[in-house]
């Protein structure tokens, strides 16, 4: 059995995936599981697959395109590690990452929580993507917030160690969706736990990248990805009811930017908010949000 099980979604950017299998050593404790999830032919030579040439690396050709979510899933199903790592193909980790989450290995924790970097994938200059979780952690550590707002103030699947056993015990598995497949995975994680067994670290072991084309980049701009957001969004108001203290993108506000893809997107957003009743979920966060704007005026 490995210590660490890495599970990295892979989807046509082999030169990156391969960035991100070089910060990851190849040793036994290290079981690295690549899931490619149906990459095109043209775009990445199968017969020289990033991580084919390693020991401890596990290739999984998945041909059912379901996106991250799904391969995210299938990887765990390969992992036999005590902890969970999840990595993006276009991200990687900090030199000293894995000899920071070795000291952390036996501690009885089901979720730990560390800082990250984040730079501009092909000039490596300084981005702004960390910026959240790692303010997030120092309101944790100085007990301005508690843990779990902390480690769902940036609901990523990144940046974080995960029990395995506690994973499968409540059968906790990432959304097959276009967009947002991590957020209900990350929240069910940290709200099924006790608070007893969340921790977290101001370690630095993950670097997140800002690239302009990517996939995410641009089915931001599709209106399909945008309701699939709303729907999962919805659907985690409706899941965090029992921890009112966690804050919420306030539908209002989610709803507001359906004005970007046009009147028919508008209206199926509309009518997918007030089936679920849901028009003032996060209303009162929205108060605060507007006080917030208005003070700063």
């Amino acid at each position: 059995m490995h210590i660490f099980s890495v599970i990295i979604p892979h989807h046509n950017i082999p030169q990156l995936l391969q960035r991100c299998l070089d910060s990851i050593p190849d040793v036994p404790d290290v079981q690295v599981i690549v899931v490619d999830d149906n990459s095109s032919a043209d775009k990445v030579d199968f017969d020289h697959f990033p991580g084919l040439e390693r020991k401890y690396t596990e290739c999984v050709f998945d041909k059912q395109g379901g996106g991250a979510g799904h391969a995210r899933n299938v990887g765990m199903q390969h992992a036999d590690g005590k902890w969970l790592v999840f990595a993006d193909a276009d991200d990687f980790f900090t030199p000293d990452a894995f000899s920071i989450l070795n000291r952390y290995k036996d501690e009885p924790y089901n979720i730990i929580l560390f800082k990250a970097n984040s730079v501009d994938s092909d000039n490596y200059t300084q981005s702004d993507r960390h910026i959240v979780l790692n303010e997030a952690i120092d309101l944790a550590l100085n007990g301005s917030i508690s843990l779990r707002e902390a480690i769902l103030a940036k609901p990523v699947p990144w940046c974080k160690m995960v029990r395995t056993a506690y994973i499968a015990e409540h059968n906790i598995r990432f959304d097959e969706t276009m967009a947002s497949n991590d957020l209900m995975f990350v929240a069910k994680a940290t709200c099924w736990a006790d608070v007893k067994t969340l921790s977290l670290s101001s370690d630095v072991i993950y670097t997140v990248t800002t690239r302009k084309g990517s996939l995410m980049d641009n089915l931001k701009k599709e209106p399909d990805n945008y309701l699939c957001r709303l729907e999962v969004l919805i659907r985690y108001h409706k899941f965090v009811k029992e921890w009112p203290e966690l804050e919420k993108e306030p539908i209002l506000l989610a709803l507001a930017r359906s004005r970007h893809f046009g009147f028919k997107t508008i209206f199926k957003a509309l009518v997918l908010v007030l089936r679920n009743k849901a028009l003032f979920y996060g209303f009162g966060n929205f108060l605060r949000i507007v006080n917030r704007h208005t003070l700063k005026l």
